[in-house]
């Protein structure tokens, strides 16, 4: 067996016995030369590399001295020269994963880190359930009475009222004096005018209207009732363009009972509004004793151009 190591030499074992097992013992390879088989080397005391020496030679202080083989065994050593270095070989196959080894004993507990900064803050999370009515406390102590406060400022002004029931018919007036007599008017322009009438019964109290055509003026009207018991007319005047009649129960208990008749000219035009209450107002009837009754009519003259 021939092993070659560094600086060329070469090492003819015709034994391999105690030589190899000693080698592989030390970790190295050596080459020796002795007639008695024997192998001086000096081995690494750290790498354990062995480096054949001479009987002779002194090891490094970082070396430590062993002597290999002895007794029957034969070695021939052959010197030459050292050959060139050969090209890299090429890179080989990755290895297969090695067997995962045994998890190692925990470590000691590190220093605590540094305090981290402020993370933004969450979303507003979910309203809880209400909570169970907790128990009545008790009673506190009565308070001291406060200082009366400062007077308010004055309230707004209150809504107006409903309107309240209507009083009780007044007794009638006297009658006024005659007013003088009015400026003589323009002359006309000499259109031709006529008159009619229109009538409505009126058979209850209340109010009836009597009305002209449409775009006719009314110039006058009044009533006329065959019956008037215990009932009075309290207004008869213009009303847009005709003439509006009101007849009422007499609570009173006055007057007498027959016919009323009465007529009022006017100059009112379809545009005059109607008259104020109390205004142009005029009473007639009365009466006394059972019930009210009334049968009559309503009439209006108005004025249509020829």
């Amino acid at each position: 067996m021939a092993i070659k190591v560094r600086g060329g030499r070469t090492i003819t074992l015709a034994t391999v016995g105690a030589l190899a097992v000693s080698l592989l013992t030390v970790g190295g390879v050596a080459t020796a030369s002795s007639a008695a088989a024997e192998v001086h080397a000096c081995v690494h005391k750290k790498t354990r590399y062995a480096r054949i020496v001479n009987p002779s030679t002194k090891c490094r202080k970082t070396e430590e001295r062993i002597l290999i083989g002895g007794g029957a065994s034969t070695t021939t050593v052959q010197t030459g020269q050292q050959g060139e270095r050969g090209p890299a070989g090429p890179q080989g196959k990755q290895g297969l994963q090695g067997v995962k080894g045994e998890t190692g004993p925990a470590g000691p507990q590190g220093k605590q880190g540094l305090q981290g900064a402020k993370g933004e803050t969450g979303a507003q999370g979910p309203k809880g359930e209400t909570g169970a009515q907790g128990p009545k406390g008790e009673e506190g102590a009565k308070g001291e009475q406060g200082k009366q406060g400062e007077a308010g400022p004055q309230g707004k002004p209150g809504e107006p009222g409903s309107k309240g029931a209507q009083g009780p018919q007044g007794e009638q007036g006297k009658q006024g004096p005659q007013g003088p007599q009015g400026p003589k008017g323009d002359p006309g322009t000499g259109a031709a005018f006529t008159t009619y009438t229109r009538s409505e019964s009126i058979r209850s109290t209340g109010s009836e209207t009597a009305s002209c055509d449409k775009g006719d003026p009314a110039t006058g009207g009044g009533f006329s009732f065959g019956t008037l018991k215990n009932a009075v007319v309290t207004t008869s005047a213009p009303y847009g363009s005709g003439w509006k009649v009101t007849v009422v129960k007499d609570d009173n208990g006055y007057g007498n009972n027959g016919l009323a008749t009465a007529t009022t000219t006017s100059t009112t035009s379809t545009s005059t509004p109607t008259p104020a209450p109390g205004k142009d107002e005029k009473t007639y009837g009365g009466g006394s004793g059972g019930g009210t009754s009334v049968s009559g009519s309503v009439y209006v003259v108005c004025l249509k151009k020829a």
